[in-house]
């Protein structure tokens, strides 16, 4: 493990390991501990929970360490703002989702799209780009760049818009009690298949497939950078720091 990572991984990822497991062994240690009046009271019943939230805020503490230690400086101006852009249109669209009244998926969907930016924010935050000097010096996007980048976001949305629509597709009893569902006659249970399926391909579908593009442009702006080539300052600097280990 490169040594700058020893003391965060060790502090953080320690302490949540440690906190872990006291979550987890708090609740068969408490009926040794407690009476069962007390054991009932919510503030011992929270102490998992808490220590398991606890736990996984020390594991994203640590993820931002590790991830501004790694690309602090390293990323092309060119990368890092379409990223924050982007992250920063999925909040608002979450609290767009969250408050429209029109459309229940939009409203199923918009609390986790506004988590999960949320935490991107957080993270991408505090990541510092390259200079501007460096940024300068970076060589142009090639075809295949873009073209591999491409076809990454490509496969990402198609699966994650097919396993959306599949996961969100309407089924019987379409929000009825299965005994009033029974009692309908065939026209009528088919009449409401049919206005089930018309709605979810009319509304759900456009809106699964608008979804799926936000993950696919964030993999497009990550995989055309990968195999993009050395600036010239980068190519120095490794060829200095080889030289300095050799001699």
């Amino acid at each position: 493990m490169n040594p700058k990572y020893r003391t965060p991984v060790r502090r953080l990822g320690g302490s949540a390991l440690i906190i872990t497991v006291i979550g987890i062994l708090f609740a068969p240690l408490s009926k040794q501990i407690f009476s069962e009046d007390t054991r009932s009271s919510v503030l011992v019943n929270s102490i998992p929970f808490v220590a398991l939230f606890i736990a996984l805020l020390l594991l994203f503490m640590l993820l931002i360490f590790i991830v501004a230690l790694r690309f602090n400086g390293k990323l092309p101006y060119r990368m890092y703002h379409p990223i924050e852009r982007l992250v920063v249109s999925g909040i608002v669209l979450g609290v767009v989702f969250l408050f429209q009244p029109w459309l229940q998926i939009a409203y199923r969907y918009g609390f986790l799209l506004l988590l999960f930016s949320t935490l991107i924010f957080i993270l991408w935050s505090h990541v510092v780009p390259q200079s501007q000097r460096l940024s300068a010096g970076v060589p142009a996007l090639t075809t295949r760049q873009h073209v591999t980048a491409g076809v990454a976001a490509l496969v990402l949305m198609v699966v994650m818009a097919a396993y959306l629509i599949n996961l969100n597709r309407p089924v019987e009893p379409y929000g009825m009690r299965q005994r009033a569902w029974a009692t309908l006659t065939e026209e009528r249970q088919q009449q409401i298949r049919d206005d089930n399926e018309n709605e979810f391909t009319r509304k759900n579908v456009p809106f699964l497939i608008i979804l799926s593009l936000i993950p696919g442009t964030f993999v497009y702006l990550i995989v055309r950078e990968l195999n993009a080539p050395e600036s010239e300052d980068e190519h120095t600097a490794q060829q200095t720091a080889v030289m300095a280990k050799s001699g």
